[in-house]
This record gives C-alpha cells, sequence and structure tokens, in this order.
C-alpha cells in the first residue's frame, strides 16, 4: 500500500458533494457560501477545498457582493454541461 503525502489528491475528478453543489446551485438563484456550509452541514475548510476545486476546473464563478462579506456561486456553462453528463449516468 502506498502512503499519500500530505496534499495529495486521489484521480477522482467530481465527488459526490461537488455534484450535489452544482444541483443545488442551478435550483436556487443566489448561492451564498455561508448559506451552502450551513445547509450541507460540512465544514468552512471542506467547503472551500469543493468551491475551490471547481472554481480551477471552471466549473462555477464566485461573485463577491459590494460591501459585504459575502459571496455568491454561479454555474457557468461548462458547469451546466459536466452537471447534464452526470444527471445521465447517474
Amino acid at each position: 500500500m502506498v502512503k499519500r503525502k500530505e496534499g495529495d489528491r486521489s484521480k477522482i475528478l467530481l465527488n459526490e458533494v461537488d455534484v450535489m453543489i452544482l444541483k443545488i446551485i442551478t435550483q436556487k438563484e443566489d448561492v451564498a457560501i455561508m448559506w451552502l456550509r450551513e445547509y450541507l452541514k460540512i465544514s468552512a475548510i471542506s467547503l472551500r477545498t469543493h468551491i475551490n476545486r471547481m472554481l480551477e476546473l471552471g466549473l462555477i464563478t464566485r461573485e463577491r457582493v459590494p460591501k459585504t462579506n459575502r459571496s455568491l456561486l454561479r454555474l457557468t456553462k461548462e458547469g451546466r454541461e459536466v452537471l447534464k453528463i452526470f444527471r445521465k449516468v447517474v
């Protein structure tokens, strides 16, 4: 058995939580990060990891609300296409 080094990830592109986040973003017009954390009942660090990975892949965008500490998540065209594929398969 090979032990992973700290920070190493598996080769899984998206996991169940990622797909769940994509689905939630399509169902609700404005999805705030703090609301999403409470809704999914996961830690802030875990949610940040999921969001950053999907931002890097270009599946979502994060828009900061001016004069607040709030950010809204939106699905990109690529995110919609990936979700469409997952809906067919799963």
